[in-house]
């Protein structure tokens, strides 16, 4: 498939720990705040369809304001899981996923593929949104807005 979009998304600032361990850490209030100020101004620019998210729950309420913002659905994806797929792995299931796909994962992957598209070291803070623009099989950054 080529001539189409995708995104890539960091989750949401996140609370340095909790008690049940890393995968239940939520986003801090202001994390939750900033990100979805971020979802509502770009939500024209993203035409959205399907939001697949790692099941941390991070990355869930990330994707689930990502969702309130373009009326995307949302899925349950491991492979975004934090270290579960390398840089390529991560373009790959975007180039499968299609058009108006979103992508909600973590760092180092999502930065490692943002840069990977990039041709070049980019940063993904919490919270980044990232266009990739998939054409002949080639990805290339078109943008990448953080709040």
């Amino acid at each position: 498939m080529s001539g189409f979009r995708f995104f890539l998304v960091r989750h949401g600032e996140a609370a340095p720990k909790d008690a049940r361990g890393d995968s239940a850490r939520p986003l801090t209030p202001a994390g939750r705040e900033r990100f979805a100020a971020l979802a509502a101004r770009l939500a024209p620019r993203l035409s959205l369809r399907r939001i697949a998210a790692s099941p941390l729950a991070r990355a869930r309420e990330t994707a689930a304001l990502l969702a309130g913002a373009t009326g995307a659905t949302v899925e349950d994806e491991p492979a975004l899981g934090a270290g579960a797929s390398a840089a390529a792995e991560l373009l790959a299931l975007g180039a499968r996923l299609g058009a108006g796909a979103a992508l909600v994962g973590h760092n180092p992957e999502i930065a490692e593929a943002l840069s990977a598209a990039a041709g070049r070291q980019v940063e993904a803070r919490p919270g980044s949104i990232g266009a990739i623009d998939v054409d002949g099989g080639a990805f290339r950054l078109a943008w990448l807005e953080a709040p």
